[in-house]
């Protein structure tokens, strides 16, 4: 609470009063209550010596005992008198005046002290608002800034899992697609196998089928002779007309021919028996030459698709690896952001309340530098007033001092005026009395 010693004071845009002010009216206030003081003791003294004073009248009509006019000890008295009670009363003025200025300058300075505090008061007040406000800031922002970083990190745990999906889907794909290619490799050789072996099966058939070609046209050749040379035999003249051993030689001969051309035909048909088993075979070569290309042709086809897959799985692949990277540095910078940030607000918070607690002492120490300004202020005024009320008795006695001194100087005009007057009348008659000024 600032110390009021009248009313509100507006706050000063300047800052507190140095210390050398401060002291300046300490020394103020206490050298104006040393010159009351004294100024006091003067007068006393002054008052003291003035009360002393002899303030009986002449006695006019009375002889002197020395007729001779008086020395003037009484006026020289009084007008020391005088000159004390004006160097006091000069005193009482200067300390009066002094007084005043330690006065004026002590309302000023607790004013300036006052206004000071009370500005203080209301910064303390404001930056202790700002704290509270600060502080219910951020403990507001802290639980925004957690639940938007458990949001971005369950987001990124999401990205994650299904960046493991993809690469399982595609580590699948890329196995099948090796395989189909490592497959095709196989088939291809498959394929190419099946080309030698129907290359050689064919090889082989045209070079049977060539000698069964041959070997039956010469067992036809063969049996046409052996036809011929029956006919020719039966047909002969001499065929029944020749003996049995020419028979039997000329029967012996149709017989061996047709033997030979019986044993070409066995031949043939052996060599044509085996010509047509390398057909089989050359056929079953092309079969499996056929079924080799079908496959390789498929696997091909199948190939291109799983590639195809493959490819597109691994661009999926890099996609979410890209997406969830971005996931756990958005989480990852965020949360760093946000602790930063945590951490500069609570920092910020700390200095705040420091600052509060720093405006409140400062306050607290205006408030009492007020207050002892104030005391100052009502005791250079106490000071003053005596001052003042000293300075009214300093000139009261001044005046009383100048009237003493116009008593001596009427005293002494008396004295003359009485001397001249006997010198003047004869010293048988009534002394006369002078008309002379009444004594005051």
């Amino acid at each position: 609470m600032v110390y009021s010693r009248t009313e509100h004071t507006p706050l000063l845009n300047d800052p507190a009063p140095a210390v050398g002010s401060s002291r300046s009216s300490d020394n103020t206030v206490r050298n104006a209550c040393a010159a009351v003081v004294c100024a006091l003791g003067l007068l006393a003294v002054v008052s003291f010596q003035g009360s002393a004073l002899p303030m009986g009248s002449i006695s006019l009509g009375q002889d002197a005992a020395p007729a001779a006019v008086p020395a003037g000890g009484g006026l020289a008295s009084a007008e020391a008198d005088r000159r004390t009670a004006s160097a006091a009363s000069a005193l009482a003025s200067q300390t009066s005046k002094n007084a005043k200025d330690a006065k004026e300058m002590a309302d000023a300075v607790y004013t300036e002290a006052n206004a000071e505090a009370e500005k203080l008061q209301k910064l303390a007040v404001q930056a202790r608002k700002d704290y509270e406000i600060a502080r219910s800031d951020n403990s507001v922002d802290g639980e925004l800034a957690t639940s938007g970083i458990q949001a971005l990190e369950d987001d990124a745990l999401a990205q994650d899992a299904k960046l493991t999906s993809v690469t399982a889907t595609f580590a699948a794909v890329r196995t099948t697609y090796q395989n189909s290619t490592d497959k095709a490799v196989v088939l291809n050789k498959e394929l190419a196998d099946a080309k030698g072996a129907t290359g050689k099966a064919q090889e082989k058939f045209d070079a049977s089928s060539a000698t069964a070609d041959a070997s039956k046209g010469t067992a036809d050749e063969l049996s046409k002779a052996a036809e011929i040379l029956n006919a020719k035999s039966q047909a002969d003249k001499a065929v029944g007309e020749e003996d049995i051993a020419a028979a039997a030689t000329r029967a012996d001969a149709v017989a061996a021919a047709a033997d030979k051309a019986r044993a070409a035909e066995i031949v043939a048909a052996k060599l044509k028996k085996a010509a047509a088993d390398t057909e089989d075979a050359l056929n079953a070569a092309k079969l499996f030459q056929k079924t080799a290309q079908e496959s390789i042709d498929a696997e091909n086809a199948r190939n291109k698709v799983v590639a195809s897959q493959s490819n597109q799985a691994e661009q999926d692949m890099i996609q979410q690896s890209h997406v969830t990277a971005l996931a756990k540095t958005a989480a990852a910078d965020a949360k760093a952001t946000s602790e930063a940030g945590f951490y500069d607000s609570s920092s910020s918070t700390s200095q705040m309340e420091d600052a509060a607690n720093k405006a409140e002492e400062r306050a607290a120490v205006a408030a009492t530098v007020a207050k002892t300004r104030d005391a100052e202020a009502k005791a250079a005024e106490v000071a003053f007033q005596a001052s003042f009320d000293a300075d009214a008795i300093a000139k009261a006695q001044l005046s009383l001092t100048e009237a003493q001194v116009k008593v001596e100087e009427k005293k002494i005009a008396a004295a003359k005026n009485l001397v001249a007057d006997k010198a003047v009348v004869p010293a048988a008659g009534p002394a006369a009395v002078p008309a002379t000024d009444p004594i005051v």
